[in-house]
């Protein structure tokens, strides 16, 4: 703004409106004279046409380039103000373009949908409502310890799907690979206690094998990926000295996953105790 405070309007309505008047003058006389000269002349009509529309062109492009040149300065000076405005504009909408280019992203690459259960950095639950601003979710917790809901909703900037990965854990709608772990002491009884956890898992999870399997086919099909292996397994890490995680996962339906994790915790405990 300041610099269109110090523009010299006089100067610009006088100076420069008469300097391009005579400017103009001069180029609508050679065009006149062109013109007719085009019109006399023993050329085919076709011909006269694009002589015409082509000389027309030409002044028009000498008409705009001399205003400019005229005018530069304070051209220059008012783009620079303009450009000023829109940087302030800019850093004070950031946010809120960044929200909206989010919900674009989410509304054409579609990572999720209402219903699906997601995590988002450290924040999970179960997207309830999503809009060009912010997406609403059921939030699942605390963290990934449990699949109750917390009582509380969250809602999320959809600016931070455009720098912070998506898991979404009911990709496969109907039925999921569920993971969990069981942690247990290092000894000599780890064995025994792989042996009944697996058991376990293949007892609580085997009448689900069949139609779980039909579900994976067809979503492998669909996208043009490998099978999963869908029967229950329990694989171990070692997390120190004293620590194992019995690593398990499991084929059962999403909506059953938080209950069937809890009875195979429960049925492998009263074995095992």
């Amino acid at each position: 703004m300041e610099y269109i405070e110090k523009l010299d309007w006089n100067k610009i309505t006088n100076s420069h409106f008469i300097e391009f008047g005579v400017i103009a003058f001069i180029i609508l006389i050679i065009y006149s004279i062109s013109s007719l000269w085009i019109k006399k002349s023993n050329f085919n009509i076709d011909h006269k046409r694009r002589l015409t529309s082509n000389a027309r062109g030409l002044f028009t492009f000498i008409l705009v380039m001399t205003a400019l040149l005229i005018w530069s300065n304070e051209i220059y000076s008012v783009m620079l103000s303009l450009a000023a405005i829109g940087a302030a504009l800019a850093i004070a909408t950031k946010e809120f373009l960044l929200c909206v280019g989010g919900g674009f992203y989410k509304t054409v690459a579609r990572p999720f949908t209402i219903g699906d259960r997601i995590e988002v950095d450290g924040v999970r639950g179960d997207v309830i409502e999503f809009g060009f601003i912010s997406t609403q979710l059921m939030e699942v917790g605390p963290g990934d310890l449990t699949h109750q809901y917390t009582g509380r909703s969250v809602n999320i900037p959809n600016s931070r799907f455009l720098d912070t990965n998506i898991i979404n854990e009911s990709f496969s709608t109907e039925y999921v690979l569920h993971v969990f772990k069981v942690p247990i002491q290092k000894d000599s009884n780890w064995e025994m206690h792989h042996k009944e956890l697996l058991e376990v898992a293949n007892l609580e999870c085997n009448q689900y094998i069949e139609r779980g399997e039909r579900h994976f086919k067809k979503i492998a099909n669909k996208r043009q990926v490998d099978i999963p292996s869908i029967q229950p397994r329990v694989n171990i890490k070692v997390i120190d000295t004293n620590t194992i995680n019995l690593v398990v996962r499991v084929t059962i339906p999403s909506t059953l996953r938080g209950k069937i994790e809890q009875k195979i915790i429960k049925e492998y405990l009263n074995k095992v105790l």
